[in-house]
């Protein structure tokens, strides 16, 4: 009986291991930044999630907070000053740069949510980003779409560029 425990621990630990998702995006000529999902043991949809940022000059990963039946989706912008953001809404935001490939910290790139009455952020953004669309939520933020759960889809996880779809509020930063 003991064998059968551990056999049936060792086959769900391989399942989790070997059962990723991946969704990725080209945002720059041969710049792929990808969100990879690996389920957690559990009674619902708990992930372990990793932004990787891959470029011709290397490729660069992080860990993201673990998902816990929180995470929907991410979304994915370009500031005017041409670091990309990944808002994760209730988490924050992880901003990083292409070239050379590097996770930043800039106190100028704020991922507040500006007032709505103000659209003067977004004009700008608009008018800095080659015709881009401007984030409807975010300062100086180009939107390029979002990394979402597809519950429905044959994946877990895909990429709905901001072609395909407008940009979706993100809930606040706690």
């Amino acid at each position: 009986m003991k064998w059968l425990v551990l056999l049936l621990v060792a086959a769900a630990v391989a399942f989790v291991i070997l059962d990723t998702d991946r969704a990725e995006v080209e945002v720059e000529k041969g710049v792929t930044i990808a969100l990879t999902l690996r389920p957690m043991i559990g009674l619902h949809s708990d992930w372990s999630r990793e932004l990787s940022i891959q470029t011709p000059d290397g490729t660069l990963r992080r860990d993201l907070f673990e998902d816990t039946g929180w995470w929907r989706r991410s979304n994915l912008y370009r500031h005017t000053s041409g670091i990309y953001v990944l808002h994760e809404g209730q988490s924050g935001c992880v901003l990083f740069r292409v070239s050379p490939p590097e996770f930043v910290t800039d106190p100028a790139i704020s991922c507040d949510k500006v007032d709505q009455t103000d659209r003067e952020g977004a004009v700008r953004a608009d008018a800095l980003t080659q015709g881009g669309p401007a984030s409807m939520f975010y300062r100086d933020f180009q939107y390029i779409g979002r990394f979402a759960q597809t519950p429905e889809g044959p994946e877990a996880i895909g990429f709905v560029g901001a072609e395909q779809q407008p940009e979706t509020e993100l809930p606040d930063i706690l």
